[in-house]
């Protein structure tokens, strides 16, 4: 096993190295333009854990991600999409989670005035996604290359994942968060996760899953876009 650093070397060295597989932990670890080191290692002719560069980009684009879902079929919180330095819609419904693009994590916001004092701090035109934040309990499931992982759980909301899973042309292990509903609604999705999360592996556990064996059935799904089947 060899790590590698992520700079400018990153192509050379893969070449060089000729590895089986990359375990691509820039995914899960950091954010920012990690999502374009897949374009690398399909250069370099490698096979590598997790998604691609398409899934990964549409990760980071929520104003982007959340209407393909919609449009989709895919039930997701009520959603506006707006430019900063323009009036916001009338109906909005607080709280709301402000997301930006390319950015991790968002801002909850409890009222108009917060909107406002929010978006007079970003460039104008910019577009960010207002999400509305429901009530309900809250339920995780993990798949790995369109299977749960590491337990079936439940199908409508296997099935919901599935569907969205697709939409993203997603590879690897992926979560989606849902709110418990009669109708799944997909709250967030995280498209690289830690592997080595403390409650994942808690989960996996109890299906007798060791981190050992978590490890290597990742490794045994790696691909290239290029090359397998989404």
């Amino acid at each position: 096993m060899v790590e590698q650093g992520c700079d400018k070397s990153l192509l050379t060295n893969m070449r060089k190295d000729q590895a089986d597989v990359v375990f691509n932990l820039c995914s899960i670890y950091a954010w920012d333009k990690t999502y374009l080191i897949p374009a690398v290692l399909e250069i370099a002719g490698v096979r590598y854990t997790g998604s691609g560069i398409l899934g990964l980009s549409l990760a980071r684009s929520y104003t982007k991600l959340f209407p393909l879902l919609f449009k989709s079929g895919i039930r997701v919180p009520p959603f506006t999409v707006i430019p900063a330095g323009n009036p916001p819609p009338d109906g909005l419904r607080y709280p709301l989670t402000l997301l930006r693009d390319g950015l991790r994590g968002g801002l909850s916001l409890r009222n108009a005035d917060d909107l406002d004092r929010t978006l007079d701090l970003f460039p104008v035109g910019e577009e960010v996604l207002l999400l509305e934040q429901m009530p309900g309990e809250r339920l995780s499931l993990f798949i790995l290359d369109r299977l749960p992982f590491p337990d079936a759980g439940n199908q409508l909301f296997l099935a919901a994942a599935q569907k969205a899973y697709d939409v993203m042309e997603a590879r690897g292990l992926a979560r989606f968060d849902f709110i418990r509903s009669d109708e799944p609604i997909l709250e967030r999705i995280e498209i690289a996760p830690d592997p080595l999360n403390e409650q994942f592996l808690q989960t996996a556990a109890l299906a007798g899953w060791d981190e050992d064996r978590v490890l290597q059935s990742l490794v045994q799904h790696s691909g290239r876009d290029h090359s397998l089947g989404v």
